[in-house]
């Protein structure tokens, strides 16, 4: 399984995990570590100006907390990633419409080290988990740390969110579905690959 970071950890960082994908706004320097390119957008314009200077090659994750902004990021050939935040916000029409576009939905574990208020995040992210069970909507379970202080073990991630309903199995397959898309040279889709 595989954590999605906001900075690039310490090259001998061990939480459990196979291995990182670094969310980057700037293009940066991973040795290691997966990189994937951040695009923070508040307005639909922006965000279509942003994705008209990412390349094809690299994994794309959006954060917004507006709604439209999410929503037009989902119908985007480009995108891969709804990031998650406190702030963030989706809908039905969205979760759904991930699961047609097969974008997946980042649900993450650091929003709960930041907020003030935990119960509203507990009731949108029960209610975000049983919409994406019903659809089966791609989603991937993270810590989304932006420090080394926020991030936690793959065991504390996986206890918490399966408290809250979510299918451990399903968000690991998502995840590395998604990094061997863009970084696996015999993959070429899902279940055909070249053998040699």
């Amino acid at each position: 399984m595989y954590d999605f970071l906001r900075f690039v950890p310490d090259a001998n960082i061990d939480f459990g995990f196979e291995n990182y994908v670094v969310f980057a706004e700037s293009k940066i320097k991973v040795n290691k570590f997966y990189k994937a390119r951040l695009i923070k957008a508040e307005s639909v314009n922006e965000l279509i100006s942003k994705l008209k200077r990412v390349r094809n090659d690299e994994i794309v994750g959006v954060y917004s907390s507006n709604l439209k902004v999410n929503r037009e990021a989902v119908m985007r050939k480009k995108v891969d990633v709804l990031l998650d935040g406190v702030d963030r916000k989706l809908d039905y029409k969205t979760i759904k419409l991930a699961a047609e576009k097969n974008v997946i939905i980042e649900i993450c574990f650091s929003k709960y080290v930041k907020a003030n208020n935990l119960m509203r995040l507990f009731e949108e992210d029960l209610e975000l988990i049983r919409i994406i069970n019903k659809f089966d909507t791609p989603f991937a379970l993270t810590s989304a740390a932006s420090n080394c202080y926020e991030m936690r073990t793959k065991k504390q991630i996986y206890d918490f969110f399966s408290f809250l309903g979510a299918n451990i199995k399903s968000a690991e397959k998502h995840a590395i579905k998604l990094i061997r898309e863009y970084y696996d040279p015999n993959f070429i889709l899902d279940g055909l690959e070249i053998l040699e």
